[in-house]
């Protein structure tokens, strides 16, 4: 009995020096905007376990293909745009081992407007504001075969407290992919800021409208972007919604579309 609580003992003692000498995991991050420069990280050497601090560099948590093996760290931002916010996250061994970032103000941004949340469906693309000062620009772009297009702007509303604002996007059937651009006032010493890129998959059911023959509304089977032309297939009437209203027509036939497809008929009574 005694040798078995002797083993027990030895084993148990063994097991937590095992546990002891286990390296404790910990991160150190740092938000900020890219603006077109490096950001430096010095990797201290643990002489102890004979090894480098840091084990990964995450930056909007993809993680960075780099020598960890080397006592100062370059993160270049390849493939970001300017102005991109940016999310830095350092894992490495424990409290005790901590990474220095040399120049954090590379990454700084010295501007109390942000963009607070941003969705896309079907219908809208919504986002909101916070710390508006002056009357800025938003303009909403699309990615297009690897390109960035711009769509539409507007005016931003000024208000420090914050703001909603709605765009409806003609979606393609496929995968769909917005940002928003806010170009700060005139005076500024910041020149534009991008949002974080939202993406929807568009695969839309045919829209159906009744009645066939109306005199005041047309309603449809779901919100979309429509056209309606005469019977010389000249555009009289446009817009974005699930009811459209027919009152501005002149009397006669008209072929009317569904986000450039789906044509159908009606009559203006």
């Amino acid at each position: 009995m005694a040798k078995r609580l002797f083993y027990f003992t030895l084993t148990l003692v063994g097991f937590c020096s095992v546990l002891a000498q286990e390296p404790v995991k910990t991160e150190t991050k740092l938000a900020g905007v890219y603006q077109g420069k490096t950001l430096f990280v010095q990797n201290p050497y643990d002489k102890q376990s004979k090894e480098f601090c840091v084990e990964s560099v995450y930056v909007n948590e993809r993680r960075l293909n780099l020598n960890y093996r080397l006592s100062a760290l370059k993160i270049d931002f390849d493939g970001f745009d300017m102005y991109t916010p940016v999310k830095i996250r350092l894992e490495h061994r424990d409290t005790l081992c901590v990474p220095v970032i040399i120049n954090p103000e590379a990454i700084l941004f010295h501007t109390i407007f942000r963009f607070s949340e941003i969705s896309l469906t079907d219908s809208a693309l919504v986002w909101e504001t916070k710390g508006e000062t002056g009357v800025g620009t938003f303009e909403i772009e699309r990615l297009n075969n690897g390109i960035w297009i711009e769509k539409e702007s507007m005016p931003s509303r000024g208000r420090y407290e914050g703001a909603r604002y709605t765009y409806f996007p003609n979606l393609e059937e496929g995968a769909n992919k917005y940002r928003i651009k806010y170009i700060f006032p005139r005076g500024s010493r910041t020149r534009y800021l991008y949002s974080r890129e939202v993406d929807f998959d568009f695969y839309p059911e045919p829209v159906e409208f009744k009645p066939k023959s109306a005199k005041t509304r047309l309603y449809l089977s779901r919100s979309t972007h429509y056209e309606i032309y005469d019977q010389a297939r000249r555009l009289v009437h446009e817009g974005q919604g699930n009811e459209i209203d027919v009152t501005v027509l002149r009397a006669g036939t008209y072929v009317i579309y569904f986000n450039g497809k789906d044509p159908g008929t009606f009559i203006k009574e």
